[in-house]
């Protein structure tokens, strides 16, 4: 059974993204602010709200180690933050100058990929900063993104309802595989997450299957739904459903898997 350790109240508005570091919340909303909280005691830290976007924040996410935290708005703007001081770090936006919905790190720190109402994914180097790729093809605004756990292929998904899969490796920016949206979430696709411990993910499967690469994924959508899939992406790319988990009875935002993979959370 979950137990309530403490309700945070301090937002205006909405809030629409939460992420743990091992030493922070962050929280962001629709107040235009992105908050950070220290999770041994749930207090605000001194540098919090962090203030830079001039309008609704969608998403924020902390870097694999808790050393940056980004954030993604209507305002256009991805910005990077030290989660130590508050200092902006970085502020980056796409070409098109478009909104941004999602922003995700690879688990390798190598990078961050941001997607938007331009219907496209940015790939950015953290280290330099830099845009290294963008990858067209959804048809409609881009809604969720997920890295592989080897952060060797790239995830996304969008209000249209389909999912593409990416090669975020070799600098190929064409979609490797495609599933409409008949196939996913016809009313969009909220979030896309990858399991951290399943398949090629856990070291021993990886190890006596070096010819193959194989995930789990889960996926949340405004039809009410969460789906698993498994998701092949060597020696060919592939995505296969495996099963439909119903009990929601509205738009499900958000997924994610424990850290040891063995649960799945939704809502």
């Amino acid at each position: 059974m979950a137990t309530l350790v403490h309700t945070i109240d301090v937002h205006k508005s909405d809030v629409n993204w939460c992420s743990f570091s091992t030493k922070y919340l962050a929280t962001c909303s629709g107040d235009k602010t992105v908050r950070l909280w220290n999770i041994d005691d749930f207090s605000e830290v001194s540098c919090s709200p962090l203030n830079g976007h001039e309008y609704y924040v969608h998403c924020c996410c902390f870097s694999p180690f808790g050393t940056l935290l980004a954030s993604c708005s209507t305002d256009g703007k991805i910005i990077i933050w030290d989660p130590k001081t508050g200092d902006k770090q970085s502020v980056l936006s796409h070409k098109s100058k478009a909104i941004i919905r999602v922003c995700v790190f690879s688990p390798n720190s190598q990078f961050l990929v941001s997607g938007g109402a331009d219907n496209m994914l940015c790939l950015w180097d953290v280290s330099t900063r830099k845009c290294v790729r963008v990858f067209e093809g959804h048809e409609n605004t881009v809604e969720s993104c997920s890295f592989t756990p080897d952060s060797n292929y790239l995830v996304s998904g969008s209000s249209d309802g389909d999912i593409r899969v990416w090669d975020a490796r070799f600098g190929q920016s064409r979609c490797l595989f495609y599933t409409g949206n008949e196939d996913v979430h016809e009313l969009g696709v909220s979030c896309i997450v990858c399991s951290p411990t399943f398949g090629t993910a856990n070291r021993s499967f990886a190890a006596s299957n070096p010819g193959l690469r194989h995930f789990l994924m889960a996926t949340c959508g405004g039809d009410n739904l969460v789906k698993l899939w498994d998701l092949y992406t060597e020696p060919d790319c592939t995505v296969k459903l495996r099963c439909i988990l119903e009990g929601h009875s509205g738009t499900v935002m958000a997924c994610t898997f424990s850290l040891d993979g063995k649960m799945l959370a939704s809502g």
